[in-house]
């Protein structure tokens, strides 16, 4: 499956980071891989230029696409499409609530809007008073929403066909790039531009808690589905660029640091719960053009994805249709192509000539490129003799 896109470019705040990568990509074509498990790209027709953003709902079922000629809903199973609005001004957010009956929409003119997804009726606006929203987040009961702006987060309390703002929370010395509720929906975490993390308690709106995680921007976060586990992905920084970092989310201590991408990591995805708590992967999408699997539990390395030839933005674990307890992992690159990988085809790191098997062929392979950057299994920064004995020990 691929999608592909037209670069953006504007004079808001939106332009930072991670979101000036993810307000990208329109649909093209579904290859074959995909259409295997009945998904469908609309019949005969392409999505329009100047897309600003793109969400999935949380089922895979809809994908909503915001452009210069409004927003747009496909059905993934059918290829329908249906207009949402045809407002023509820019969204910079989209997020589908957790029923996938709402989605939300955010606009550089300082408003957000609530839609109908059913029916395509407009439900409620609102207006911020300062800076416009770039990102959003409903909390998993579907309470609330959040909208992260420059230096505040706005919160809105849903209930029914009617909201309330419920507050702003103030802490942030920049742009708000990052929202994620726990699983409880009982704690807010967000992040801005100087690697700290701020966890917010949503029922008495308090500050719980600070973590000074990164030495520079975090550009994603992410819950495990039991809550145990708030991952963090760094931008590049002086100490330990690339990293990804564990936190316990009520005691704020550092539970683990995983190395390995060799560039700044943009996206981080939990699999969801659909075999036990033991079996979840943490996906890291990073610009080194690889993504990697992750055991939180365990700690290890279990695989890692290097096939696309783009430095790699964002990622999604997606439910196959007609097989819920399924599920693919989606991928959004730079170059703006969107791909479908079988988790089971997933490389394993020591495997590092790709030929199905590690072996002595592996550590000739690594021997060959000492002194390079790749493939550096262990994640030093550099191939050297620590990954022949990573690979060595897993010869059978």
């Amino acid at each position: 499956m691929q999608f592909t896109a037209k670069n953006i470019t504007s004079s808001t705040e939106r332009q930072k980071f991670r979101n000036l990568v993810l307000f990208l990509a329109y649909l093209l074509i579904l290859p074959s891989s995909f259409a295997q498990n009945h998904w469908q790209v609309p019949s005969g027709s392409e999505l329009p230029l100047g897309t600003t953003a793109l969400t999935f709902s949380l089922d895979g079922t809809q994908i909503a696409v915001a452009h210069t000629g409004g927003i747009s809903l496909y059905e993934t199973h059918t290829g329908k499409q249906r207009i949402l609005s045809t407002a023509t001004q820019s969204v910079t957010a989209l997020a589908f609530s957790p029923d996938n009956r709402t989605l939300a929409s955010a606009n550089e003119d300082r408003t957000v809007n609530l839609w109908d997804t059913r029916t395509g009726e407009h439900r409620i606006r609102f207006t911020i008073p300062m800076h416009a929203v770039v990102t959003l987040a409903f909390s998993p009961d579907g309470t609330l929403l959040a909208g992260g702006s420059f230096k505040a987060i706005h919160l809105w309390h849903l209930a029914g066909k009617h909201a309330r703002v419920s507050t702003v929370l103030h802490g942030h010395r920049d742009m708000v790039t990052t929202l994620a509720f726990s699983p409880d929906a009982q704690t807010l975490a967000s992040t801005s531009l100087y690697g700290t993390i701020r966890l917010w308690n949503t029922r008495t709106y308090q500050l719980q808690n600070v973590i000074h995680a990164h030495t520079d921007s975090i550009l994603t976060l992410a819950f495990s589905p039991d809550g145990k586990i708030l991952a963090s992905g760094g931008y590049w920084n002086t100490d330990a660029e690339s990293t990804i970092r564990l936190w316990d989310p009520y005691t704020a201590e550092l539970q683990a640091t995983f190395a390995g991408h060799t560039n700044a990591v943009f996206d981080l995805a939990f699999s969801p719960d659909v075999q036990g708590i033991e079996s979840i992967t943490l996906a890291s999408a990073s610009l080194d053009n690889t993504i990697r699997l992750w055991n939180p539990y365990t700690r290890e390395l279990q695989a890692m994805f290097a096939g696309d030839t783009h430095p790699i933005s964002t990622l999604a674990f997606l439910p196959k249709p007609q097989s819920p307890r399924s599920i693919v992992l989606a991928s959004i690159s730079l170059e703006n192509t969107l791909l479908l990988w079988d988790l089971a085809a997933a490389q394993t790191p020591w495997d590092v000539n790709s030929d199905g098997v590690v072996n002595i062929s592996d550590l000739t392979f690594i021997a060959s490129r000492f002194g390079q950057t790749s493939p550096d299994v262990n994640g030093d920064g550099i191939v050297n003799i620590l990954d022949l004995v990573a690979v060595a020990a897993q010869i059978r």
